[in-house]
């Protein structure tokens, strides 16, 4: 097995983990984490929008700890949970597209090597195709996912269903009922109803979104893939428009999701349970002047939210200090009651809540593994990269040499590059990012996609068939 520079192979762990698996004694926890693509913080009421799309979520972020500023390493799914579930940049794990299969060792191997039970349901192509190995160390034959309910359209709007909350949670309560009561489990949720295409529940349709005359919506992901290639050009009123339909459907989902909490409660789970809720990526509403995600790194894609319930978490807590994405696998590591392996990028943030200063700050914090630009006719991927230390971000397009340099303190949409007036502070920057640029992954190379899957990442959004050639750059 090839094994990441940073990871540690699972037949090492029993070892390294001792036979409880426990770092210091105490009792191992149960693991639930929640994935919900495409979920942006600054939609959610917890972190302070002003419109009440996500009150189970919300009531879920007051019995536990918040973290305000968290950064995804990737603005698409694929590279992004590869990152979540094993703690490392996509430059060490080396997981950025379709063309590679994940080799670094995952939560879920670490935890199984611990003793625990390990259950997946997920529903997205991009997590669980079996040759991108990204569901390493899940038991088999709790495993699911499911491509139909992804695909399934809608015979009266035509657009494609990605509202499947209440199967996959239907389906992780079986698992959680069937389970040996006597082993730990760690449960593992993806959900799609927040991405493209929206297709919201009606009563939350009509209370979150205003009259819209507009021509030019459903806006389903492939007509949002013609407004990014500029064939479609949209207005205010339209931009608002998607914006609601993504509220309605933020809280479509929270409504699919408060049973599920309801039971962890009701069953006594919700007691030895850690649950944990973040996201892959966000999605662009033309800050930057397009739309849907994966081209580049500002923050309306890249800020992501992190909410920890459970024991060991305090409740009401707010972390201000900015995490990343990578410390999510090392973090519920040690609320399991499990050693955090070594070598990881990510950081066990659970100290922050008993000591703030025990978090490095400033931090440096990447993202990258960037896809589908499309230029001079062709499709690039992993061409920007991007740095942030302390309140600044560095942007770099690695194909033109062009940087960017922001102050998120006084401009958090990311609108006046200061790359002039602060050039001490961009070389230290762009030398940090040079240097982690230069890191080699352990990614097992696939070879490229069949035509049937290529067809379905087309009808998905994450591939430009009218511009099918790809060259990298990493």
């Amino acid at each position: 097995m090839m094994v990441s520079r940073f990871s540690i192979p699972a037949t090492a762990l029993v070892l390294l983990l001792g036979c409880a698996g426990c770092s210091d004694g105490a009792p191992q926890n149960n693991v639930i984490l929640i994935s919900v693509d495409t979920l942006r913080p600054d939609f959610l009421g917890c972190y302070g929008y002003e419109r009440n799309v996500s009150p189970a979520i919300d009531a879920l972020a007051e019995r536990g700890t918040i973290f305000r500023d968290v950064t995804t390493a990737s603005p698409w799914t694929m590279p992004s949970h590869a990152s979540m579930l094993t703690g490392l940049y996509p430059t060490t794990h080396g997981v950025f597209g379709h063309e590679q299969a994940l080799e670094s060792d995952t939560l879920a191997m670490w935890l199984s090597a611990a003793g625990y039970q390990t259950m997946a349901v997920v529903n997205s192509h991009n997590i669980g195709f079996e040759p991108y190995k990204i569901l390493r160390g899940f038991d088999k034959d709790t495993r699911h996912w499911e491509f139909e309910v992804e695909l399934f359209e809608d015979g009266t709007t035509g657009s494609d269903i990605h509202n499947s909350g209440v199967p996959i949670l239907k389906r992780a309560i079986a698992y959680l009922e069937g389970r040996e009561p006597d082993k730990p489990f760690f449960l593992f949720l993806h959900f799609y109803d927040v991405h493209t295409d929206f297709t919201p529940d009606p009563e939350w349709e009509e209370e979150f979104v205003t009259p819209y005359t507009g021509t030019k919506a459903s806006y389903k992901t492939t007509e949002l893939v013609k407004v990014r290639g500029q064939k479609i050009q949209l207005d205010e009123p339209d931009i608002r428009y998607l914006e609601e339909m993504y509220d309605a459907e933020i809280r479509t989902f929270d409504t699919k999701l408060a049973p599920f909490f309801d039971y962890l409660d009701a069953s006594g789970l919700a007691d030895t349970t850690v649950v944990a809720i973040t996201s892959d990526h966000g999605e662009e509403y033309f800050e930057h002047g397009s739309v849907l995600h994966g081209r580049t790194h500002y923050q309306e894609l890249v800020r992501i939210p992190l909410i920890l319930r459970g024991p060991g978490v305090p409740a009401g807590s707010i972390i201000e200090t900015p995490v990343h994405l990578v410390d999510v696998a090392p973090t519920l590591m040690r609320l399991a009651g499990v050693g955090v392996p070594e070598g990881l990028d990510g950081l066990d943030v659970s100290r922050a809540w008993s000591d703030p200063a025990a978090l490095p700050s400033p931090r440096f914090l990447y993202s990258e593994a960037d896809h589908n630009n499309v230029i001079d006719g062709f499709t690039h991927n992993n061409i920007r990269n991007t740095v942030r230390l302390g309140n600044h971000t560095l942007h770099l397009d690695k194909m033109t040499g062009k940087k960017e340099l922001y102050d998120l303190a006084t401009d958090p949409g990311e609108h006046h590059n200061i790359i002039d007036q602060e050039p001490e502070l961009a070389d230290l920057m762009f030398t940090r990012l040079l240097d982690f640029m230069n890191h080699k992954g352990a990614a097992t190379e696939i070879g490229p996609s069949s035509a049937e899957t290529l067809e379905l990442l087309q009808k998905l959004g994450y591939i430009d068939g009218e511009n099918p050639e790809v060259e990298e750059s990493k």
